[in-house]
Order: C-alpha cells, then sequence, then structure tokens
C-alpha cells in the first residue's frame, strides 16, 4: 500500500549551508556574499517557507551561469539626502544588495529617525520579511517591498503586465518575536512551483490560463497569469508597489523584466525604509502600547473555541521556534530537488535523517 504521507527528512544548519555556500562560491560569488544569501535562505526554510527557501537556488545558479546574475558586482551606494540614499546593484543577487541596503536604512534611522534606500539593478531577493525583521531586530519598523517579474493583468485585462509585488512591515515587540506582515498581492508563484512539481492542482481563484480563463492546472497558470487579491485592490497595491520600487528608483517596471526562469538580465527595483520608534516615543513605551493591542486582538472571542488568534507572521516564527538542535525540516520533494541539484553540481550530499 502506497503512503500518502510525505517524507519529512531533518538537515542540520551547518549541512544545509555548507551546500548552498559550496554551489555558489563554485560559481564564482564571495564567501561573504555566499553567507549572505544562505542565511536569508535558511530562515524562509526554517519558517515553513520552502517556496523561498534552498529550493530558489537551482534557478540563482542557473542565472548566474547564464550571465544574468553578476557573481561578484560593484556595488554603489549613492546619496540622495540626508536620510535617503540609492543602492546601484551591478545586476547582483537580491539577497545581497538588499541586506546592505536595509542595513544602511537602519543606520540612517539611528542618526535620523528614518532611513530610506532605494535599490536599482538587482535580482529576486527571498522574502520580504527577512529584511524587514533585520529592522525589528534592532528596535526599528522594517518597511520592504519590490518589484517582480510580469505575472498579474490588470483588472479587465489578461495579459501579464506586473509582479505580484510582494512587501512586508515587520514591528518589534515585547512577545519574543515582532510582528510582521508579509504578502505578495497574489498567491506566491513559488506556490503554484511547487504545485506543479509536485503533480498537483491549484485551487480555483487562484490563475487564469493563457486564454484568460479559470485554470486549476499549475503547469497552466504558469503559462498564463495569476489573479490579485482583492482583484481591483490587489491591482491597484501592486501598481503602486511598482511605482515606488520600479518606477522611482530607476529599475526596470511594468512587463521590462523577464520571468524569474527565463533567459535574460532583470533589473529589479526594492525599496527598504527602516522608522525608527524613539523619534516618537521611547522604545518601552512603543512596545508597552503594542502589547495593549496585542492583548485586543487576543482576547476577541473566538468563533471556534478550537482556533486561535494569530497575529501576522506568529505561525511563521512558532513554526522556526519549534525547531530543535538546529536542525531544519525539509518535505521530501524539496529535499529530493536539493538531493539532484547536489548530483548536478558536484556537492558532497548532506548528512540527513528522515522521519
Amino acid at each position: 500500500m502506497i503512503s500518502l504521507v510525505e517524507t519529512t527528512y531533518l538537515l542540520s544548519n551547518e549541512e544545509y549551508i555548507r551546500v548552498g555556500k559550496s554551489a555558489l562560491i563554485q560559481v564564482g560569488v564571495s564567501t561573504e556574499h555566499s553567507d549572505i544569501v544562505i542565511q536569508s535562505l535558511l530562515d524562509s526554510d526554517q519558517k515553513g517557507i520552502h517556496t523561498h527557501g534552498l529550493f530558489r537556488l537551482p534557478t540563482y545558479i542557473k542565472q548566474i551561469s547564464r550571465g544574468n546574475i553578476n557573481p561578484q558586482p560593484i556595488i554603489q551606494l549613492i546619496e540622495k539626502g540626508s536620510n535617503i540614499k540609492l543602492l546601484d546593484g551591478d545586476s547582483g543577487l537580491g539577497s545581497v544588495n538588499s541586506f546592505y541596503a536595509m542595513k544602511e536604512a537602519i543606520k540612517l534611522s539611528s542618526e535620523k529617525g528614518i532611513g530610506i534606500v532605494g535599490v536599482r539593478n538587482s535580482n529576486h531577493f527571498g522574502t520580504a520579511a527577512y529584511y524587514a525583521e533585520l529592522a525589528s531586530s534592532q528596535n526599528k519598523i522594517g518597511i520592504v517591498m519590490t518589484n517582480a517579474s510580469p505575472a498579474i493583468a490588470p483588472t479587465g485585462g489578461k495579459k501579464p503586465v506586473l509582479g505580484n509585488n510582494p512587501w512586508s512591515i515587520s514591528v518589534p515587540t515585547h512577545i519574543g518575536h515582532p510582528i510582521t506582515l508579509d504578502m505578495a498581492n497574489s498567491v506566491a508563484r513559488g506556490k503554484i512551483r511547487i504545485k506543479a512539481l509536485n503533480g498537483e492542482p491549484i485551487p480555483v481563484g487562484w490563475a487564469l490560463n493563457s486564454k484568460g480563463e479559470p485554470t486549476t492546472d499549475a503547469n497552466e497558470a504558469l503559462e498564463g497569469l495569476i489573479l490579485p487579491v482583492g482583484d481591483h485592490k490587489g491591482y491597484g497595491i501592486t501598481l503602486m508597489v511598482d511605482i515606488l520600487t520600479g518606477v522611482l528608483t530607476g529599475a526596470y517596471f511594468g512587463n521590462q523584466n523577464p520571468g524569474i526562469e527565463e533567459d535574460g538580465k532583470r533589473n529589479n527595483g526594492h525599496l527598504f525604509i527602516s522608522l525608527n520608534p524613539e523619534a516618537f516615543m521611547s522604545i518601552e513605551e512603543f512596545k508597552n502600547r503594542l502589547n495593549e493591542l496585542i492583548n485586543m486582538i487576543k482576547s476577541v472571542p473566538k468563533i471556534n473555541e478550537n482556533t486561535e488568534i494569530y497575529l501576522p507572521g506568529e505561525l511563521e516564527w512558532k513554526t522556526k521556534l519549534s525547531l530543535k538542535n538546529d536542525k531544519i525540516k525539509l518535505p521530501e520533494r524539496i529535499f529530493d530537488r536539493i538531493l539532484s541539484f547536489c548530483h548536478e553540481q558536484q556537492i558532497q550530499l548532506p548528512d540527513y535523517v528522515s522521519v
């Protein structure tokens, strides 16, 4: 009898990092930049967001090999005002450009109350939450957004012209982890790729096929377009994010960027904002006031007493904090992709345990 339960694999953080860094260093990425990339992917996998974890690495390696991502960028930081800077990423890895940009925004906000850094000539950066939480871990409010490859049509249209353009806000708290909203303006394409990889259907309402018809076929969806959340509202938000990250920074916008799996250079734009609560009040007062709001939310009568009321990002943090002995859990399909990747790149296979 065939088991319907997918096997889970336990992999040490050390092995995870070794595999990822080895692959990047082989294609010319520096040790420092490799570590930045892998830490961002590790955070996603630790939180159970496997669409943006090590699953993404083969695509990055492929784009470096094609010459579409520069493994050794000369990153330039251009001053545009006392607390505004523009980072030119020289076609480097998106997570590397984003790490340096948010670090600079945090520094500016420590000095001036708010720091804003735009980024151009960049690439896919992973999860927006990772960079927003770089700020909240320093008792700042992090606001992050990016444009992406075209996937969404304007309301009433049937041709993708806008990305799902994710954004995140992360706020420091007293509860042991930040409150972090991280959302795309449609279902993440990575989730559809996972469904396609698994040969599974997608729910009705996620996407249309290339003819503009509703589809539950994941492969048809990847050839067609993804529907925005909230119809015209999601379209409006994704348009405004593209203006702030693409038009404003000098990056590509609309349908100018090729798809993440397609050949061709990208020029993604990002925007990083770090806001210092102490420009308004002490951090202690801010967190105490926030605790009042958290208590209001948690004490709301439940529709179903067996369900929990969660804060944005709380489930992901519970997953990360539940991990033990510096080991990470990976589902079978993701782990198989990693093993295949190791064979292709002639990297020593990781030690692991199946559970």
